[in-house]
């Protein structure tokens, strides 16, 4: 009866929530991940410990372990994969638009609240970080709450609420270490008004705010770690910000839609207009009592020293300006935006000027920007996807991003990654420390094919281009040498020149069923060899009194035939063969008695093979 009475009293604000849900949760794993929030799922991964994924993030992130703690518990129940990451993400982001519609309703009136919440569901920016894999969404939640509960406080200044509003305060650091800026305009404010409370009031409402501040401190304690590696960064990849950096900030909470923009700036003009009008008042009191007034001067400070704080570091010191680390402000933008909206007195125009944003930023959405239908991040998955397709020789891939890539590829243990530049590479080919092999350069993220006339000129001399893949953001091209060097009969084979192969974490062959798998074509000297393939039939024990079974061909022709061990002592099998014909060679191994019996699977693993010269 509780649920229907709330549903039947807040039906409009049913209908604002479930429409930002689907709008969070549609086509929520459409675009690829990037590059920060591959680092997301490496670091959340079910398979590190908790105490792996704590030293991980404080190694790759410099942020507090909040958010990748609840991913991972979201992983445990639901699986490893993006798409629960996101998912979750898109959750705490209707749990956003919430939060800024009792924030409305504290701070203004309950119109107020229906207005931002109906603004921020269709928010392009606050959608978009719904859908990623970050903790953006969670900083939003937690300042919006904390505010909330800031509002609450200075109207009753209780030991309660100090508790509550000290919880949510805390929480914000938990979450981001950009939320420090966000809880010193809280107790800004909260200075303002205890210093100008009546001389009885004020040390009962110190004490009070002391107890927020107190709580606060001890919920921000597991973030100290992060915090302190914060605090001792010298130089960031953020570079110092250009003068017009917040009026490019200000049209990216809005898409950078200039027909949204239009309406957010009359609404910001008419809120502003408004506050002309309002009559000094000098009791806290009667400011308390007054919802514009009382209004502006929090979302002035929350704006104000949101805005001023990292300007002055950034120039000072570290930079620290990236639209993204400032998602909690567009609350109090949207605050200003829906008060402006309330204080329309015709109610035909409010309902207009309504139904115009929301309209226009549906509109920007699906049919401007096509959100949903069109890649707009850097697409890792789609090129790595790619290669795979294409890779049939197992080639190496060579990429910039070493620290990417192998997401990726992370169920594939025989694919070979090499972390360098593209110039480091040529460079190695060149010296001859590298080889010149068959190789895929993979970058992204800002990084495109450029390479100095000299290493082009290398390039063109001694290898083909075969593939050239262009992706948003993303790129790859496949070399193979123009001149294919000689095997190494010094060296084992290279497992992976085999396909269709599963490999182990070691980069052993498993045979789980009958597999026919060859080898890419094969430069041999001409001559008599001996073609040594290291093995073990498994499990331990002979089933039927047999092991595993294989042949070999050699371009098609039998060249012998051999059972495995199932002793790890007695692993080599040795098949002679002569290569008389100058072409190049193809080795076909063949297993062909996979069994089950009595519940026991006859499988295989060869370690090695190897080709001597006789």
């Amino acid at each position: 009866m509780k649920a229907t009475h709330w549903l039947k009293n807040n039906y409009i604000l049913t209908i604002i929530l479930f429409i930002a849900a689907i709008l969070r949760i549609y086509h929520a794993d459409f675009q690829s991940i990037w590059l920060d929030e591959v680092l997301t799922m490496n670091n959340a991964n079910p398979k590190l410990t908790l105490k792996g994924l704590y030293d991980s993030v404080l190694f790759w992130e410099f942020m507090p372990h909040l958010y990748f703690y609840l991913v991972r518990f979201a992983f445990e129940l639901f699986g490893y994969s993006t798409l629960v990451a996101r998912l979750f993400s898109a959750i705490i982001g209707v749990f956003g638009v919430y939060g800024l519609y009792i924030l409305g309703k504290e701070i203004y009136n309950k119109n107020v609240g229906l207005i931002a919440s109906l603004f921020l569901c269709v928010n392009y920016f606050h959608i978009a970080y719904s859908q990623e894999i970050r903790p953006y969404g969670l900083l939003f939640f937690f300042s919006v709450i904390s505010y909330y509960r800031l509002i609450i406080l200075i109207k009753n200044p209780t030991v309660k609420n100090a508790i509550f509003h000290g919880i949510f305060t805390g929480l914000i650091i938990n979450a981001h270490f950009f939320g420090f800026i966000t809880i010193f305009s809280e107790y800004l404010i909260l200075l303002f008004f205890i210093v100008n409370s009546g001389v009885e009031s004020r040390n009962k409402f110190f004490k009070i705010s002391f107890i927020s501040g107190i709580i606060s401190l001890v919920v921000m304690l597991p973030a100290y770690k992060a915090i302190l590696q914060v605090s001792e960064i010298k130089s960031f990849w953020l570079t110092t910000p250009t003068p017009e950096v917040y009026t490019s900030m200000f049209k990216g909470f809005f898409g950078n839609s200039e027909i949204v923009l239009f309406a957010v700036n009359l609404l910001a003009i008419y809120y502003i207009i408004s506050l002309f009008r309002v009559k000094e008042l000098q009791r806290v009191k009667i400011i308390k009592g007054s919802s514009l007034l009382f209004g502006f001067i929090v979302l002035a400070v929350w704006l104000g020293i949101s805005l001023i704080v990292p300007l002055v570091k950034s120039f000072l010191d570290v930079s620290m300006i990236t639209d993204r680390y400032f998602i909690s402000i567009v609350a109090p933008i949207i605050l200003v935006l829906a008060i402006g909206t309330e204080i329309i007195q015709n109610n035909m125009i409010k309902a207009f000027v309504i139904i115009y944003f929301v309209l226009f930023s549906i509109t920007d959405l699906f049919i401007v920007k096509k959100y949903y239908t069109t890649p707009a991040k850097t697409q890792l998955r789609e090129l790595t996807n790619a290669i795979r397709d294409k890779n049939i020789n197992n080639s190496k891939i060579v990429v910039f991003w070493g620290w990417i890539f192998p997401y990726f590829f992370q169920n594939e243990p025989q694919t070979k990654i090499e972390h360098k530049s593209f110039e480091e590479y040529i460079s190695g080919m060149r010296s001859g420390a590298v080889k010149l092999d068959p190789f895929w350069y993979a970058d992204a993220n800002a990084r495109p094919f450029m390479l100095s006339d000299e290493d082009q000129a290398y390039l063109n001399q001694n290898f083909y281009l075969k593939e050239k893949i262009e992706l948003r953001d993303a790129w790859t091209n496949y070399y193979v040498p123009k001149v294919e060097p000689k095997l190494n009969i010094s060296e084992d084979l290279d497992l992976r020149f085999f396909s269709p192969m599963t490999f182990n974490d070691k980069g052993n062959m498993m045979f789980f069923e009958n597999v026919n798998t060859k080898s890419k074509f094969l430069s041999l000297e001409l001559g008599n060899y001996d073609l040594i393939i290291k093995g073990n039939s498994l499990p331990a024990t002979k089933l039927n009194g047999e092991n595993a079974h294989f042949k070999v061909k050699i371009n098609g022709i039998e060249i012998g035939q051999f059972n495995l061990s199932e002793n790890p002592n007695n692993t080599i099998n040795t098949i002679p063969f002569t290569h008389l014909k100058d072409e190049k060679i193809r080795i076909q191994i063949i297993y062909d008695n996979d069994a089950v019996i009595n519940g026991v699977d006859r499988n295989a693993v060869i370690y090695a093979i190897k080709f001597q010269k006789k």
